[in-house]
């Protein structure tokens, strides 16, 4: 399967245009019109998740995360950026990024963050207008309240992080809205939507004290929210490509935030890792 062969068909799953506006998908590098031997997925772009792909022989590299973001004005070595496009293009390695196109996936990112704290989704948090069956975050509920320690410990459980929070208008919880990764954009409307808790990344201090007192703000960290992707997808793709190519999962650990507490929650998260990708 060519890289455009391979491309053409993975919209049909994850269409690019589902994606938020400004969002950059799909192909970014192309540096071989050969057949695609296997893919790597991962969460993001490093020098050893090059170095990994290498390894697997893999001459395609597929990225939740964009590498190329902003236009690029230069591609210099002294850069992050520069330096890992230099290092795909030296290695005939193609990339291609899957992200808030699969953000907005029926069961995408923040429908596996829900259903792993014990949600029943219950419906997008913000459906596509014109893509049926798409959207953005979740709604969900739990089959009975929970206090709000039991919420908070369900979070802290599966993304091995400490947590910011406030608090909201009761003590337990049952209607919850989570968008993984910065989300806070949709804050308002799951406020319109009368939820109990609203869960995402990268919130500031002043915007948990909007909130306080009014809708529970829990802030797990950004890639928290989203390390298990990898493996999502490439269960998604070994359905959807049927045996056409084959897909490794990346098991190089890429927060560059680091905790000081009294565990090392790097350490767990790392560990964790490790599990989840079968190493």
């Amino acid at each position: 399967m060519t890289i455009e062969d391979f491309v053409a068909k993975l919209e049909k799953i994850l269409p690019f245009e589902a994606g938020l506006e400004n969002d950059k998908l799909g192909l970014q590098i192309k540096t071989d019109s050969g057949e695609i031997s296997n893919a790597l997925i991962c969460y993001e772009l490093t020098p050893e998740v090059i170095e990994e792909a290498l390894s697997y022989k893999s001459n395609l590299i597929i990225s939740f995360h964009p590498l190329i973001y902003h236009p690029l004005q230069n591609i210099l070595n002294t850069e992050r950026v520069g330096t890992l496009v230099q290092g795909l293009i030296r290695n005939g390695i193609s990339l291609v990024v899957c992200h808030t196109n699969f953000d907005a996936y029926q069961k995408g990112t923040s429908w596996i963050f829900a259903n792993r704290i014990g949600l029943v989704v219950t419906g997008f948090l913000s459906e596509n207008k014109y893509l049926q069956g798409l959207g953005f975050g979740v709604v969900g509920e739990f089959p009975s309240p929970i206090t709000e320690l039991d919420f908070l410990s369900r979070i802290s459980k599966i993304t091995y992080s400490p947590l910011r929070w406030c608090k909201g208008k009761s003590d337990f919880v049952s209607k919850v809205a989570v968008v993984a990764g910065s989300g806070f954009s949709f804050a308002e409307l799951a406020y319109e939507k009368e939820v109990d808790a609203f869960v995402t990344a990268d919130i500031s201090y002043h915007n948990f004290h909007k909130y306080n007192g009014k809708m529970m703000l829990v802030d797990p960290g950004h890639w928290e929210m989203e390390y298990f992707v990898a493996k999502a997808l490439k269960e998604l793709f070994e359905e959807f490509f049927n045996g056409e190519v084959s897909f490794f999962v990346s098991n190089i650990y890429t927060n560059p935030v680091r905790y000081f507490a009294e565990k090392n929650y790097n350490l767990i998260q790392e560990n964790n890792l490790l599990n989840i990708s079968g190493k």
